[in-house]
């Protein structure tokens, strides 16, 4: 960016604030580092960072070298208070609905592995989910379900899966642990999930995570219908449904 083409953009907050974008990248770094990765003087950064050391937004290690300081994660949990998720994934639950017809959903996982429908927003549609706020499945057969046990698999969720009490809902559902496990492991790697007729027979939904600023899976979000109108604008949907998880997981602080 060329500064002197914009008359309203004040040098030195720019560069200041530049150099915290460069900590945030790299976990410590000396006066020099920052000079040559900045292209500033290094009298320059020296003023800039006894003045962030100051406001606690920076800290000096005893090797002299820089990190971010305790001030910004203050800063952040105010943000993260105020970026209430639910607030924030409405619209984006209303506009795909808008565009598809089709009733979406935003899903938390709770402790015992059952996703919690958190938010709704129906199709117009006769024939559709039966679903509400507050209802629950187990995570294995439903979408929202697979993508948040997806993205938290660690060793304590894979043994609790070894004890977990799996039920065949339709001829689809899937209950045995190593097809559990393969499945969970698939749906980690291509980002989205499906439930076609595993939770009941004629509905499919698909379902993308939804990220915070720590990289976390948050929530869920997920379209559902009746399989043949799902079936029919398959691609179209997943693709639609996977940039309204991106932009959503944007605006949430996640970045890749």
């Amino acid at each position: 960016m060329n500064m002197n083409e914009d008359k309203y953009l004040l040098s030195s907050v720019y560069n200041t604030l530049s150099i915290l974008d460069l900590l945030s990248t790299n976990n410590e770094m000396g006066i020099t580092e920052i000079s040559n990765s900045t292209g500033l003087s290094k009298s320059s950064v020296f003023r800039m960072m006894y003045t962030l050391e100051k406001k606690e937004f920076v800290y000096k290690t005893s090797t002299s070298k820089y990190r971010l300081g305790i001030k910004l994660a203050y800063y952040g949990s105010i943000v993260t208070e105020n970026l209430n998720v639910f607030n924030v994934i409405k619209p984006f639950l209303q506009s795909l609905r808008d565009v598809h017809n089709e009733t979406t959903h935003l899903g938390i996982l709770d402790e015992d592995l059952n996703v919690i429908f958190m938010a709704k927003e129906p199709s117009t549609a006769t024939i559709q989910m039966t679903s509400k706020v507050g209802y629950k499945l187990p995570f294995y057969i439903s979408a929202m379900g697979k993508i948040l046990a997806a993205n938290r698999m660690d060793h304590q969720l894979l043994e609790k899966l070894k004890n977990y009490n799996f039920v065949k809902y339709t001829s689809n559902t899937i209950t045995e642990y190593e097809k559990i496990i393969e499945m969970l492991s698939k749906v980690r790697d291509q980002n989205y999930s499906v439930d076609e007729e595993e939770s009941e027979e004629g509905l499919t939904c698909i379902a993308v995570p939804v990220r915070d600023f720590t990289g976390n899976t948050v929530a869920a979000i997920s379209i559902s219908g009746p399989t043949l109108r799902i079936k029919r604008n398959w691609e179209y949907l997943i693709n639609d449904l996977k940039s309204t998880g991106d932009e959503a997981s944007l605006i949430m602080g996640y970045r890749e």
